[in-house]
């Protein structure tokens, strides 16, 4: 997946400390990026010489070092296995302990064994209403480590029975929320998919699911929130739209609104063929309101599109901090290899966009996905390619850096965050059905 980011400004009338802000969001936290990436050259990529894993799992940073946290196959606490195709994760700090909620991008074309369950169909009639879909084995699971010694406490299902749950992200309130990345067509004899869900860390347990409709259905991909609590949802497709859900009420996304991002006299944004959008011009940005929240097929992003919404090329991960809101696709430009949107936010109801850069060479990051920032400011970047995945830290100058390189499976990167506590980074690697948590000289790799 490509790099293609889109940076929403929005005004700094409101401070917040920054661990505070890790320790809420994951996938969404993002300080002092505003002016971070430029044109990423060979010679500008540093540590470069990563520590051979005699274990065959990852390569890293001499300075750091793994440790296996879950492996997929495994028995959890509540007697079910732990499912494979790990994507998206957040970190939570609960009664002094840290809670990793993680996604897992399960269809039943993966096989129904890949899922949680032993005796699949026994099982899942036992859960009843607690599980969304009997055709359907996606969720999330979560483990508690204690604070100190990092040590794995417990590890137990906590959605169940939804579809294909890619990225997703952390509510202000503290909640985490797992996205469906997949639609199907609605008819009598199937459950339909297409929604967002929301995890509770603080329940210990598995939780009933229940669609956010308000949401959208379509090919979610992640969530990020706003200074005002509105949460910006990327669509992953090739011609995919960003959307606005405005709340009706506080710490809640049961009722609400739907927009999709419109920037005007600007119909594709992609730059494919050619460069209809220029480098470092203003934009002028609507929102147009979604009325067939919840269709019948895969089709909200088309009425967007006949109201003037701007096309994408498959928008990703988002990531917030106090001032913006980042939203990353994956085969924007000319060479679709990603762009940076910033888009700047007078008021709520006023914003100005402008092409901030374009990547222009194949030379370091290849394919980027996931994002988060790190705990000393710096954006961490999954890579998820066919070729070989890396995992990058990217100084505020945008000078890249090597994390780690998966030399053995051809797997990705997936769900990199932090501990809310500490520099800890937490991280899956999707095909091999691993958690790791890595740890170590952070200075040393970022020097």
């Amino acid at each position: 997946m490509l790099f293609y980011f889109f940076i929403i400004n929005v005004d700094n009338e409101r401070t917040m400390d920054r661990r505070t802000f890790i320790s809420l969001s994951t996938m969404l936290p993002f300080f002092g990026f505003t002016n971070l990436i430029s044109c990423f050259s060979k010679e500008s990529i540093t540590n470069q010489n990563l520590k051979i894993d005699p274990n065959s799992i990852i390569d890293l940073h001499p300075s750091l070092q793994y440790r296996i946290i879950s492996e997929k196959d495994l028995m959890m606490s509540d007697g079910f296995k732990v499912p494979g195709l790990a994507d998206g994760m957040g970190s939570f700090l609960v009664d002094n302990n840290i809670v990793l909620v993680r996604n897992h991008e399960i269809v039943p074309q993966h096989g129904m064994k890949v899922g949680p369950f032993q005796n699949v169909n026994e099982q899942i009639a036992l859960l009843g209403s607690k599980h969304y879909d009997e055709e359907a084995i996606g969720g999330t699971t979560n483990i508690i480590l204690d604070k100190g010694s990092k040590k794995v406490l417990k590890e137990y299902l906590s959605l169940s029975g939804t579809m294909q749950n890619c990225a997703g992200g952390v509510t202000p309130w503290g909640t985490w929320l797992s996205c469906e990345e997949y639609v199907n067509n609605k008819n009598t004899s199937q459950v339909s998919h297409g929604y967002v869900f929301e995890v509770d860390p603080r329940k210990p347990y598995l939780e009933s699911p229940r669609p956010l409709k308000k949401l959208g259905r379509f090919n979610h991909e992640a969530v990020s929130f706003d200074k005002y609590n509105n949460a910006y949802l990327t669509e992953d497709r090739s011609d995919g739209l960003i959307y606005k859900f405005v709340p009706k009420n506080p710490n809640s996304l049961k009722d609400g609104e739907l927009f999709a991002l419109k920037i005007k006299n600007l119909e594709d944004s992609r730059n494919w063929e050619q460069s209809r959008t220029e480098l470092n011009t203003s934009y002028q940005v609507e929102w147009v309101k979604i009325e067939d929240y919840d269709p019948d097929e895969d089709t909200l992003r088309q009425e967007g599109i006949s109201k003037g919404a701007t096309v994408f090329a498959r928008p990703e991960g988002v990531i917030a901090d106090d001032e913006s809101v980042y939203i990353c696709c994956t085969s924007g430009g000319n060479l679709r290899k990603g762009q940076i949107f910033k888009i700047n936010t007078i008021s709520p109801d006023q914003s100005l966009a402008e092409l901030w850069y374009e990547v222009q060479d194949t030379a370091s990051l290849n394919m980027p996905d996931n994002i988060v920032i790190a705990p000393w400011g710096d954006l961490i970047v999954c890579e998820d390619n066919s070729d070989r995945n890396r995992l990058w830290g990217l100084t505020p100058s945008g000078t890249p850096y090597l994390i780690a390189q998966n030399s053995y499976s051809g797997s990705e990167f997936a769900g990199a965050c932090f501990s809310p506590i500490d520099n800890t980074m937490f991280v899956n690697i999707q095909g091999n059905g691993l958690t790791l948590l890595i740890d170590g000289d952070w200075n040393s790799v970022v020097s």
